[in-house]
């Protein structure tokens, strides 16, 4: 049961459309399947680090409010380099072979920074992780209903992978120039407003 509900959860997740969202998109589309994955990657276990934070009790540090401005200027400060690289950058589609490790591993680090300073990741994980630890005493029902939440996250950053890579064939350079633009705008916009909310 505790399973079951966690991963529905993880799934319900897909409701909030933050910066990675707009990161995995445009990394899939411009760079196919092997880079959205390695997104999704860089997002999984920056979730799994906050939940190993909030196992081991360091949520009091990270939503002290000096500790969560630093957080979250570090975070605007990221958001505010790629959405200005994402207003200055041509677009090319390329396939899935022109991916490396090298590659694969600097969409990955994208992935876990965009979304590990993100002050309001650890809020949702803080809540998560208490309402689990409230419902499920035992340590292994605790585990099983954590583990679920973060294979559901998983599954839907994956699907959006799937589907964006269907769509890619859909997307001309010019198309992806005005996402490019969109999504450059976006970040900028989440990067004033995560500042705003910390300052």
């Amino acid at each position: 049961m505790s399973f079951i509900e966690g991963f529905l959860i993880g799934l319900a997740m897909v409701i909030f459309v933050g910066p990675v969202f707009f990161l995995l998109l445009n990394s899939s589309f411009q760079y196919g399947m092997k880079a959205g994955i390695s997104v999704a990657l860089g997002i999984i276990v920056s979730d799994i680090v906050c939940v190993i934070l909030c196992y081991y009790g360091i949520s009091k540090f990270i939503t002290a409010s000096n500790n969560q401005f630093w957080i979250g200027v570090i975070g605007s400060s990221i958001l505010f380099g790629l959405g200005i690289n994402y207003l200055l950058k041509k677009p090319h589609i390329t396939n899935d072979l022109a991916i490396n490790s090298k590659k694969g591993s600097t969409f990955f680090i994208k992935g876990f920074s965009v979304n590990f300073f993100n002050p309001f990741v650890f809020v949702v994980w803080i809540g998560v992780f208490k309402y689990g630890s409230q419902k499920y005493f035992e340590t292994l029902e605790l585990y099983m209903f954590l583990s679920a939440v973060l294979m559901g996250i998983l599954t839907t950053d994956l699907l959006k992978v799937f589907l964006s890579d269907k769509l890619k064939r859909f997307i001309s350079v010019d198309r992806l120039k005005v996402f490019f633009r969109i999504t450059g705008a976006v970040l900028l916009i989440f990067s004033f407003r995560l500042l705003y909310l910390v300052w």
